[in-house]
């Protein structure tokens, strides 16, 4: 591995990155949310696809919240018997949904360096009592993994290092959040960018979930370097998708009653790499689907 994970404090990780400064040298890593794999509609193959590529790439992975999507229990008005998996449908249903996260999870534990809180698991803490993001945390860090629990929001650290004979450090601001409010169908939450760059002004990346939208969208700045010079830096949005597959194959339901339309599947890869021309770390954004 060369990576690894620490707790800073309550709101910040920090993950550590060896670097190697030469044109070979990357690091990946793909970025999830709401991924839902307790319902039937998530798609594991395109899920278990993509973490066999995290495993080519020596990526690590960051989940921001909605990992589970846990309606089904005895409670909850938003249940459907439709919508559980047969391995689920037993009495105790929110035990069985942290054993299914180990299975499906388990064999890619070393990937995980961030699995965060979303509604799904935040409304089963309010009303049951049981934080199911903190079991599966302990899940797979029993197995190896030294993935540390998000909350709904908060900051890593993306801490780059050499440490040959001329030591180098770069860093990256990486600022999460699950979401909030419903769907934007014409503007897709891009509005919020601007919104949040203000709000936000040390990220150099931030991540989102909740609504199922999938774009990038890069921010350029004007900034002032400690000696005076001017120069541009790019603050990068990029919303995440689902892989909860809600409109194809079904005829009714919460999407269909509220005209919602096919929404993008997926998730998405960062690659970082060293630019000898100009001495720095860059970075680029591009589609897991």
């Amino acid at each position: 591995m060369t990576w690894e994970t620490e707790q800073t404090n309550e709101t910040t990780a920090t993950i550590r990155i060896d670097l190697k400064r030469n044109k070979e040298w990357q690091q990946w890593a793909l970025c999830s949310a709401d991924r839902h794999f307790d319902n039937p509609k998530s798609n594991r193959g395109m899920q278990k696809r993509h973490l066999d590529m995290a495993k080519e790439r020596e990526a690590f992975v960051l989940d921001v919240g909605d990992c589970y999507c846990a309606m089904q229990g005895k409670f909850d008005p938003r249940g459907r018997k439709s919508d559980i998996r047969e391995e689920n449908n037993v009495p105790d249903y929110l035990d069985s949904l942290v054993d299914s996260g180990e299975k499906l999870f388990g064999p890619y534990a070393d990937l995980f360096a961030l699995l965060a809180a979303g509604n799904h698991e935040t409304s089963i803490l309010r009303r049951l009592e049981t934080d199911l993001t903190k079991r599966l945390v302990k899940r797979l860090n029993n197995l190896g993994s030294k993935v540390i629990q998000g909350g709904y929001r908060g900051w890593i650290r993306l801490l780059f290092e050499d440490d040959g004979k001329s030591k180098f450090r770069q860093s990256f601001n990486v600022y999460y959040t699950h979401g909030s409010n419903s769907n934007a169908p014409v503007t897709k939450g891009i509005l919020r960018t601007q919104r949040r760059g203000v709000v936000y002004p040390d990220a150099h990346i931030l991540l989102s979930g909740h609504i199922h939208e999938s774009w990038a969208f890069p921010i350029y700045r004007s900034r002032l370097s400690e000696k005076g010079v001017e120069y541009t830096d790019k603050q990068m949005h990029i919303q995440l998708p689902t892989y909860k597959e809600e409109f194809q194959g079904v005829n009714g339901g919460y999407h269909h009653e509220n005209e919602r339309p096919p929404k993008p599947i997926g998730a998405w890869w960062l690659r970082f790499f060293y630019e000898r021309v100009s001495r720095k770390i860059k970075f680029e954004a591009t589609q897991a689907e």
